[in-house]
């Protein structure tokens, strides 16, 4: 289990007894005091993910939207309609090839904006992501597509034009093992952003203080 998954379930275990501290904050000094260490260990360990300031809103805000745009550049890649050869017709590869550029360029913004992100949810992320690649590098550079130092992808057109269909389907259809590997690891980051979303906003006592 991941570093962030393990965070959320040391904070989740304790939302009970830090609810009822925090409603009976009535001016007990012990109280308070422990109330103001848990806001400080709860701020520290989401500002280790760069997840918890509101200067981090926007950023993770975009690590969703490009984590959206990804999961459906995806489902658009793997229709099997693109790989098809039509009865008595040449086989047109050009929508396949845009679909392609269209998945590096989100996976592309996807790579940069948990790279604004930071914090632990770019660490743990990034390295799936560069897993990914690693175990399916071959097949990915011999139809044309590298990665950069940064996990970033990079396509040359040239061979990925002259690549044929079925090499292509077996880097990029329903039943690639690469796709399915990347979208294992995009599925996780909007449900962690929901339970950020989630504890955010239920963590505020009636005064507006987080804990």
């Amino acid at each position: 289990m991941s570093t962030i998954h393990n965070s959320y379930e040391y904070y989740e275990g304790n939302q009970s007894l830090l609810s009822m501290l925090n409603k009976k904050k009535t001016g007990n000094k012990l109280i308070n005091q422990i109330i103001a260490d848990n806001e400080t260990a709860y701020k520290k360990k989401m500002e280790s993910m760069g997840i918890y300031t509101d200067s981090s809103k926007d950023k993770y805000s975009n690590v969703a939207k490009a984590s959206d745009s990804l999961l459906d550049a995806i489902e658009d890649v793997t229709k099997e309609e693109l790989y098809k050869v039509q009865e008595g017709k040449e086989y047109d590869k050009s929508p396949l090839l845009k679909s392609i550029t269209n998945f590096v360029t989100a996976y592309n913004n996807e790579i940069t904006s948990l790279n604004n992100c930071g914090g632990a949810l770019n660490q743990e992320f990034a390295k799936e992501f560069k897993t990914s690649f690693t175990a399916n590098k071959d097949a990915l550079e011999g139809i044309g597509i590298t990665s950069d130092d940064d996990g970033k992808l990079t396509i040359n057109q040239e061979k990925l034009s002259g690549a044929p269909g079925n090499k292509l389907k077996t880097v990029f259809g329903d039943n690639s093992g690469y796709i399915k590997s990347v979208t294992a690891s995009v599925d996780p980051i909007n449900d962690i952003l929901g339970k950020v979303r989630a504890l955010r906003s239920s963590n505020y006592n009636s005064k507006g203080i987080m804990f």
